[in-house]
């Protein structure tokens, strides 16, 4: 199948925008011809081009194609409504599958069942229990919400239960630190300061200070007095948990190991393959050449057999054989991807070989370009001589035989 645009099967107005409408075989895009011709152009060519009624446009590349007469009877055929094929016999003898006789008797003579005619009993059921639980109160019809709104306290304590706390962002307030034994009325001797210390502790600035106040001893809970700061304090902490935004973060727990590329395994780095995949099987003696086309998809080997063989590569599937009589010494493929060429190297003779394998137009053009070579008036005398294939060399697929003296 000759594929110019290996895009598939997709709508085509999808490239409408665009200035190309697919993609070939390389990979490189097709680009729309040139459309500069307005409706004049168009209607001046549609009146003086004869060829213009067979001509449509291939909407996989956008180029004009000229209908072939076959294409032309098929069109013409599928019109009047005939069938494509034209030795397709639409009035073949019919294979009666089923009599057409009527019979007396149906396929079964089972009567019909009684429940066809009469309403469900089972259902019947269903629906006057269910009438039955509407009636006592068991089952009881959706009440509609309320669109009332809710407000919920701030501070609320942080349980699941809670609003706040089913809330998935949610970042608890951070909770006042317990007292310790400095803040207590009566300290053990350790935590009370010497006056060395107090002196040191007023000259700090408030914001270094390690703790906020000073440690004092009561003889008894009644003789301490009121905590001067206690209001002051207090409305700090509602604005610290007001106004201080609050940020979750997440701690990401690595082990530095994990951080350390593991090695591959020896057995891993093997630079060949271990597995037997494909095998290309034909060839009768020893094969002593291979080459590759530069697109990849195709294979031609030479063996002492006498025969040059060109094989699809991804199923090893041999596609032709070209017997040469003698033993191949050397096969190559044309580096050029444009021109579809195979030199094989025979005796004392390279044969150019055009293998006829994938693109059509790319066949066809190497074979116009081969043609179209005219011989020089004076030829030059050469090492080598260039013989035109005959037509039965021709029909193998031979297109020059290069005879040389080595």
């Amino acid at each position: 199948q000759d594929i110019r645009n290996t895009v598939g099967n997709i709508p085509m107005e999808w490239y409408r925008d665009f200035p190309h409408v697919g993609y070939d075989l390389d990979g490189k895009r097709i680009y729309k011809p040139l459309r500069s011709k307005d409706e004049l152009d168009l209607f001046l060519e549609k009146m003086e081009n004869p060829e213009y009624w067979r001509t449509v446009q291939d909407p996989q590349t956008g180029a004009d194609v000229r209908l072939s007469e076959e294409q032309l009877e098929l069109v013409q055929r599928l019109q009047r409504g005939h069938f494509g094929d034209v030795h397709f016999d639409p009035y073949q003898p019919s294979v009666d599958f089923f009599t057409h006789e009527v019979r007396i008797h149906p396929v079964t003579n089972r009567p019909a069942d009684k429940r066809s005619f009469i309403p469900s009993l089972v259902e019947k059921e269903k629906v006057s229990k269910l009438v039955h639980a509407i009636k006592m109160g068991w089952i009881q019809p959706r009440k509609p919400k309320e669109n009332v709104p809710t407000f919920y306290d701030l501070w609320a304590q942080e349980d699941p239960n809670s609003i706040l706390g089913r809330h998935k962002m949610h970042v608890p307030a951070p909770k006042i630190p317990l007292p310790g034994h400095a803040e207590s009325y009566n300290p053990p001797p350790e935590f009370l300061l010497s006056p060395e210390e107090e002196l040191a502790w007023e000259q700090q600035e408030p914001s270094e200070r390690r703790l906020s106040f000073l440690p004092r001893r009561f003889r008894s809970l009644r003789a301490v007095p009121a905590y001067p700061r206690f209001i002051h304090e207090r409305f700090e902490r509602c604005l610290d948990l007001y106004l201080c935004p609050r940020q979750r973060k997440m701690r990401v727990n690595v082990d530095p190991e994990d951080l350390i590329p593991k090695l591959p395994r020896p057995r891993d780095l093997q630079p060949f393959p271990t597995t037997l995949a494909l095998i290309y099987r034909g060839h009768s003696s020893l094969v002593r050449t291979l080459s590759v086309s530069p697109s990849g998809q195709w294979l031609v080997s030479g063996s002492d057999d006498g025969t040059v063989r060109f094989w699809e590569v991804s199923s090893a599937r041999c596609l032709r054989t070209l017997p040469v009589g003698s033993v191949v010494k050397s096969v190559a493929w044309n580096p050029n991807p444009g021109i579809s060429l195979v030199a094989v190297a025979v005796d004392e003779q390279v044969l150019l070989v055009n293998p006829a394998l994938g693109d059509r137009l790319l066949v066809a053009a190497t074979d116009q370009l081969l043609d179209s070579w005219e011989a020089p008036q004076e030829e030059r005398v050469q090492p080598a001589r260039w013989i035109p294939a005959d037509p039965e060399e021709r029909g193998k697929g031979i297109r020059l035989r290069v005879e040389h003296g080595k």
